[in-house]
């Protein structure tokens, strides 16, 4: 989600500002704790245990991408004008349904919402 700033914190004290560039990350000593935030929403800790690679590749996902807020919005328009214009009250109530996802995604799955994932 590019929305977002998202930064990567290493161990608690270091902060690494991601772009839509690689990010390379030095790190001296062995179990390593990684969490990824945007501010509001911390992922689940990462912790890297050294076996043979010293080298991991990351790649760091959102619950919700650019598409499906785009969808969402759309959706919602889309309801709420035919409602409005055919008078039908049900497609009022449905337009609150892609709002509501989008708010559950956003604050009640608040863990889930920024991921960590090895490539």
């Amino acid at each position: 989600m590019r929305v977002s700033r998202i930064r990567i914190v290493l161990d608690g004290k270091d902060i690494y500002p991601i772009g839509n560039e690689k990010v390379v990350i030095d790190v001296d000593h062995n179990n390593p704790v990684l969490v990824v935030t945007d501010g509001f929403h911390i992922s689940r800790p990462l912790e890297l245990v050294y076996y043979h690679l010293n080298t991991y590749y990351f790649r760091v996902e959102c619950g919700m991408d650019d598409g499906q807020l785009i969808a969402g919005l759309a959706l919602t328009m889309l309801f709420f004008l035919t409602g409005m214009l055919t008078r039908w009250w049900i497609f009022g109530v449905l337009s609150f349904g892609p709002v509501l996802y989008i708010l559950f995604l956003y604050y009640i799955k608040r863990k889930d919402f920024l991921s960590l994932r090895p490539m």
